[in-house]
């Protein structure tokens, strides 16, 4: 006779409304300080690219933190794609996408800078720290279901 599984500790049985188990590879020691060093200094650049653009501080002399922000951003979208190839279409790539929206359309409304550069300071956060279950949720596949 075979030991029977307790009902709360047994994997859910897949069906059609449930989605294909989908699992991440944790990502190495040396990326994961790559992307702490990366998040780290576009908080840093684009604090000082936002405090000055709300403070009408000429552009030319925001230029380097224009330019730093622009890169941190795009090595951590590389280091985000790298790590998990359906990125794109998850919860935090949708953020993240929309986030680079925003960043652009400053450039084609500068009127709206001061409010474009709250909503992006939102964006950011809420897609850093919102719920796995929101990150990990995808316009494709739908919900995570996580291996224990």
């Amino acid at each position: 006779m075979q030991p029977t599984e307790h009902p709360a500790t047994a994997p859910p049985t897949p069906s059609l409304k449930t989605p294909a188990r989908q699992t991440a590879a944790q990502p190495s020691a040396t990326m994961r300080w790559l992307g702490i060093a990366a998040r780290t200094g576009h908080i840093g650049a684009a604090a000082l690219l936002f405090g000055g653009l709300l403070l009408a501080v000429p552009f030319v002399r925001l230029t380097p933190w224009h330019h730093l922000t622009i890169a941190t951003g795009g090595f951590l979208l590389l280091l985000e794609w790298r790590h998990d190839r359906r990125w794109p279409h998850r919860g935090k790539g949708l953020l993240a996408l929309l986030h680079l929206g925003l960043c652009l359309l400053i450039h084609w409304a500068p009127a709206l800078t001061a409010p474009l550069l709250w909503m992006i300071l939102i964006s950011g956060s809420v897609g850093s720290h919102m719920p796995r279950k929101f990150r990990h949720w995808s316009i494709f596949q739908g919900w995570e279901i996580r291996d224990r």
